[in-house]
């Protein structure tokens, strides 16, 4: 950790340029920089070209993503010596995985800041432009996150819905995953943070919030007091207003009966639940450490289904674990196969440096793991036609996003089955609507992930 820097008026005047890679818990982490550096008095823009700080926030969960993250920050070097650009950063997950070599292997690179403390970024922004050794990175080894009572944030998503981050961190352990040593361990923000948040943003017009963490069920946990994602829920629950709110990220265990019951109380908390089961066979979950069995994540969904029986499922699953064989795969495409799921999103086993499952080396080949996710997604992809094809007639609440960028021609929107990036989308071509605002739609077609509909 660095001390801060005083104010340095050749900083202050400095445009900056901030990209994001990676999944939507980054996208908040770019918002709270946005929001401390416009605070700061540091002109944001959004073309790189005009900028002569530019910031990348970077994944680094998969090699994949790490590479992805490394060619993006060459590309943006470019613009040290075809634009304006004279400082470039690197944030966020790469920065922490790799921080020990990143600077040496790009030296284009002159600031870096970790997974955590994103509310530093002007501190670091000046500490370039102060001319002082070793200021430059701003990083842990182990990140803590501090929590405040106000996370303030610039929004960058449609003004109508927005991602809400309520804690950081994971503490489950998952054999194939690295999110404990790229983010520490589960940190909950305050109850009082979160409703505050959501109290300011639905003011400004947000109609549809995003649950966000790597846990989600397991809110609370480390205050140690008694504290859940029930008692969050309540408190949400109390919030006037109508709002749509969605949960992402649900771990199986720890989602309680109590849970269940706070949103079926309230038909604001949108009957959809992304559950990421990762797989079914015991052998494959005991290895992946998921603390789960088959029979448990049976019950799991059948008391969920009691208390919800409307729930729209999303869910994800990974294949080609080391320990994976062709029949633990065929047990997986049969429980895909039985209809379970509205949504699912299936990824092929990446072999990490610094997750548990590397000891079991990298066994299966790509060429089957790409196999076995071609068939597991043609299996949903059967299942999402037929629940689609059931709507046919039906008319949906539909929170409408705006102008289709498919055509100027159809307006598109979201159903509470729908969550933003990931799911369909429901293409309305008949009837004008303001996006932010929601409608009843009747839908008149159906296609394998997208319905089509005229308000009503």
């Amino acid at each position: 950790m660095v001390n801060h820097v005083s104010n340095s008026n050749v900083a202050d005047q400095k445009h900056i340029y901030l990209e994001t890679l990676g999944c939507s818990k980054n996208l908040v982490d770019s918002e709270i920089m946005l929001a401390n550096l416009q605070k700061q008095g540091f002109t944001l823009t959004t073309n790189p070209t005009e900028a002569e700080v530019i910031i990348v926030n970077t994944c680094a969960f998969l090699t994949e993503a790490s590479e992805e993250s490394i060619n993006r920050i060459l590309d943006l070097s470019d613009f040290k010596s075809k634009g304006n650009c004279e400082k470039l950063i690197a944030t966020g997950c790469l920065t922490q995985r790799y921080q020990d070599s990143l600077s040496k292997q790009i030296p284009e690179l002159d600031g870096l800041l970790g997974s955590h403390g994103f509310e530093q970024i002007p501190d670091l922004v000046r500490s370039l432009y102060a001319g002082t050794d070793n200021q430059h990175v701003f990083l842990q080894k182990k990140p803590h996150y501090k929590q405040f009572e106000e996370q303030s944030r610039l929004q960058t998503t449609p003004q109508h819905y927005a991602y809400l981050k309520v804690a950081e961190g994971c503490s489950n352990m998952c054999s194939f995953c690295n999110i404990p040593s790229l983010r520490g361990n589960f940190s909950s923000r305050t109850i009082n943070s979160i409703t505050t948040e959501i109290r300011n943003i639905t003011v400004k017009g947000v109609k549809e919030i995003n649950i966000i963490s790597q846990d989600t069920s397991s809110y609370g946990v480390d205050f140690k007091d008694g504290t859940g994602l029930a008692t969050l829920l309540k408190k949400i629950s109390e919030i006037e207003g109508d709002f749509w709110i969605r949960l992402f990220y649900c771990y199986p265990n720890s989602f309680s009966e109590e849970v269940m019951e706070v949103i079926a109380g309230d038909q604001r908390f949108c009957r959809y639940l992304d559950m990421p089961f990762q797989h079914i066979n015991d052998g494959v979950l005991q290895a992946m450490n998921r603390k789960i069995n088959r029979v448990q994540i049976e019950n799991k969904m059948q008391e969920i289904k009691t208390y919800l029986p409307e729930m729209a499922w999303r869910t994800t699953f990974i294949v080609g674990f080391p320990t994976e064989t062709e029949e633990n795969f065929q047990e997986l495409l049969e429980f895909v196969k039985a209809g379970h799921f509205q949504h699912a999103g299936v990824f092929v086993y990446s072999h990490e440096d610094n997750i548990r499952s590397a000891k079991w080396g990298d066994p299966v080949p790509n060429s089957l793991k790409h196999e076995r996710r071609k068939q597991l997604m043609a299996a949903q992809q059967t299942i999402s036609s037929k629940i689609n094809e059931s709507c046919i007639g039906k008319k949906i609440k539909v929170l409408v996003d705006g102008i289709s960028a498919e055509s100027e021609l159809l307006l598109q929107g979201r159903s509470q089955y729908q969550g933003p990036e990931v799911d369909g989308l429901i293409y309305i071509n008949e009837g004008e609507a303001r996006p932010g605002t929601f409608h009843t739609v009747e839908i008149t077609e159906a296609h394998e992930y997208d319905l089509i509909g005229r308000i009503a």
